[in-house]
């Protein structure tokens, strides 16, 4: 996804992740929302996670290309959340796994249905990939209701997968296929 900016609607787009992101991110990755319906982002977020994080994958996309990571933009290219892929098997382009995340004052606008729609059409169109994965807690009701409005299929049920919080949580399987998707 190198220098590619990704229209996802009127006042939404995708592009590279850049330093200029780590105050929004911070911000936006505070709220404890987010985290408690996602696999890895620590809290409390600090600037030390912002850090890591961004420079990770700045350094990443100079010399590989199964990591793909999005700003997801609003009208003024502020970023209010992110999209990524990761690529099982580099070389073999056959599937990748991906997850998001998006700002709270954003949600319940259609946004993150949109922006799936646009990241997976371009996994598809540009990578050639087979199939794409996702994992998803159990009460995360918003986000299956993304993947399942993007075709995507549940396939399995994890049970007791995730330990986040000293607690053990229960998620779904959800895969899509490329003959499957509205290309």
């Amino acid at each position: 996804m190198k220098d590619v900016v990704i229209r996802v609607r009127d006042g939404i787009s995708l592009s590279l992740i850049q330093m200029a992101d780590k105050t929004a991110m911070i911000h936006h990755l505070r709220d404890r929302e987010i985290y408690e319906q996602t696999a890895v982002i620590p809290y409390p977020y600090t600037e030390a996670d912002a850090d890591w994080w961004i420079n990770h994958h700045i350094e990443s996309r100079k010399t590989r290309d199964d990591d793909l990571v999005a700003a997801i933009r609003n009208s003024e290219s502020e970023l209010i959340g992110v999209i990524g892929a990761h690529v099982i098997g580099p070389g073999s382009m056959h599937r990748a796994e991906f997850g998001y995340w998006l700002a709270k004052p954003y949600w319940g606008q259609g946004i993150m249905t949109d922006t799936v729609d646009a990241f997976v059409r371009y996994l598809f169109d540009e990578l050639r990939l087979m199939k794409i994965c996702a994992d998803v807690f159990e009460f995360n009701t918003g986000s299956v209701r993304v993947l399942e409005k993007n075709g995507f299929k549940r396939e399995g049920f994890f049970r007791k997968h995730y330990l986040k919080d000293g607690n053990l949580i229960d998620a779904y399987a959800y895969g899509l296929l490329r003959e499957e998707f509205n290309l």
